[in-house]
């Protein structure tokens, strides 16, 4: 089909959203076409997106709003709606999408064959607050705490009911860290809409011109939804902040983000809420290629299906299935299976493998949040403990020449299989830079296996992270871990991390290969644990 060029001024209405939406309207009727957006500023808002904004920063939502605005019949607006089109392809070199309220700013659903050039996406008013520590105070006992007078900016006023409780990023601006971690603040005092004092049961590096940003929800929409759809390539965008995750892609297929950067807007270093990426129930490949990752409140990228409890069975191969994560799922839709696709039966808490289904039929019960779901054989008579989990949407990955720094959380957290990690760079993780792991707890999964991570440079990561972390950790998140992951190369990595306790920990696995790294760590360079088939170079615990 012979493509055609639009312009967006050819669709100039009152307001910016108006313009875009009949934009919009027009690429949905007109497959393979190209809308160039002409350089500037483009305002979306509505009255919906900043009600909810003002209502969070009333406080009228509580001291956590994620309980409200987190949830599947919550209300929110779409600033650019790409909702069933094929084939369009938008170039917005030069383009900063402002927006002004809390919303979807970039939603594509239910499309094929998209390719989106440039964009900028920022808020008028900070989805966070950012200050700076002007007083410590510490006890004269010597108890390991201390006050401090925290000053926010001027275009950043909070209330006394304002949120501030979910997330809390101090930044050390000198060695470009985060500094201590939110369960170590015990209390807080408000002084003025432009003063906190706060009280810190961890005083370390604590000092005046430490920044502290304030997230005021921890999960809301993300910037950026790819839903239902495939074929999506994402190019040259770029996310500053969005109160909840940067780019969330679910139960879609074949998505590359390409030099796509989420990083704070300039003299600033807190970005996204959450993760920067997010990629669930994904099919064919997902792929990161040469992007930039910083000051994002959870993980660069965090790839994975759900487990499904099953809630009942009917007979002994129809079965009510759920998932039951802590949040429900990122996007806030139902995860259901397809006739035909293969579902693994696992236990929860060892992460064994008990059988393989092939679905026969799928009833979507949304309101019930869960499923009804007739399988080709028949299930355990007992099936207490064990989980569904459809690998069918589990996609292969390719993250390649990204670079991520001064972030919580991990970089890479990968439950997928078929997976290339390879010259990408981390540096100043809060957490481990890499992570092969499914999570039980978060009922996200599944084992991974076929994974081959090498030619990385990692740098001062997971220096103050939880248990016995290493800058590379792979093992199974459960209770009673059984050797469920299979197929794991770990080569020619360059670990710098002399204040984390491991350089590379493989746990839990089938097939290892370690050889050419160069690992620096304070204690074990290399721990190997739990494992079977090992081949390596190294002398290891």
């Amino acid at each position: 089909m012979k493509r055609k060029t639009v312009y967006l001024s050819e669709f100039k209405k009152e307001s910016d959203s108006m313009t875009f939406a009949v934009a919009m309207d027009y690429l949905k009727e007109n497959p393979y076409t190209t809308l160039v957006v002409e350089p500037g500023t483009y305002t979306l808002t509505d009255e919906r997106s900043r009600e909810i904004q003002r209502a969070i920063m009333e406080g009228e939502f509580g001291r956590n709003p994620e309980h409200i605005v987190f949830k599947p019949n919550f209300e929110y607006s779409r600033g650019i709606y790409f909702n069933g089109q094929i084939g369009t392809k938008v170039i917005a070199d030069g383009v900063t999408l402002l927006i002004d309220g809390f919303m979807e700013p970039v939603s594509i659903r239910g499309c094929r064959d998209i390719h989106i050039n440039g964009f900028t996406i920022r808020h008028k008013r900070l989805p966070y607050s950012r200050g700076v520590v002007t007083e410590v105070s510490c006890p004269s006992d010597g108890a390991y705490r201390c006050e401090c007078t925290v000053e926010f900016d001027a275009d950043c006023p909070i209330k006394e009911a304002s949120p501030r409780v979910i997330k809390v990023w101090p930044f050390d601006p000198e060695t470009g860290k985060k500094t201590i971690g939110t369960h170590d603040i015990w209390n807080r005092k408000h002084i003025d809409s432009h003063h906190i004092m706060l009280s810190f049961s961890n005083a370390v590096d604590i000092r005046p011109g430490i920044e502290l940003y304030i997230g005021h929800t921890a999960h809301f929409r993300p910037a950026v939804l790819i839903e239902n759809s495939r074929d999506v390539v994402l190019e040259g965008l770029t996310v500053n902040n969005q109160p909840g995750m940067g780019i969330l892609g679910n139960r879609s297929e074949n998505i590359t983000l390409r030099r796509v950067s989420v990083v704070p807007v300039e003299g600033h270093n807190f970005s996204t809420n959450c993760d920067a990426t997010h990629f669930s129930c994904m099919k064919g490949l997902v792929k990161l290629e040469d992007c930039t990752f910083r000051g994002h409140g959870d993980d660069m990228t965090n790839i994975h299906t759900y487990y499904q409890a099953i809630v009942s069975v009917e007979g002994d191969r129809v079965c009510y299935m759920q998932e039951k994560t802590p949040d429900g799922t990122h996007a806030q839709t139902l995860d259901y299976p397809d006739a035909g696709d293969t579902l693994e039966l696992t236990s929860i808490d060892t992460q064994e493998l008990i059988d393989t289904y092939t679905v026969v039929s799928c009833r979507c019960m949304p309101k019930e949040w869960m499923c009804r779901v007739e399988l080709d054989h028949p299930l355990p008579k007992n099936t207490e403990g064990l989980v569904l989990s459809n690998v069918t949407w589990v996609p292969k990955t390719e993250i390649t020449g990204c670079t991520a720094a001064s972030h919580n959380a991990r970089s890479l957290l990968i439950k997928s299989r078929d997976v290339l990690i390879e010259g990408n760079t981390f540096k100043n993780i809060v957490g481990p830079a890499i992570v092969v792991s499914p999570e039980s707890n978060w009922y996200e999964g599944v084992s991974p296996c076929d994974v081959v991570i090498r030619n990385n440079v990692i740098t001062d990561c997971a220096e103050r992270w939880y248990g016995d972390p290493a800058a590379i950790m792979v093992f199974v998140g459960a209770d009673a871990p059984a050797q469920s992951i299979r197929n794991i190369t770990i080569e020619n990595n360059l670990i710098d991390c002399p204040l984390t306790p491991h350089g590379i920990s493989v746990k839990n696995t089938d097939g290892v290969r370690v050889f050419g790294n160069k690992v620096t760590a304070k204690d074990e360079e290399v721990i190997i644990a739990d494992c079977s088939n090992v081949s390596t170079d190294v002398n290891y615990i």
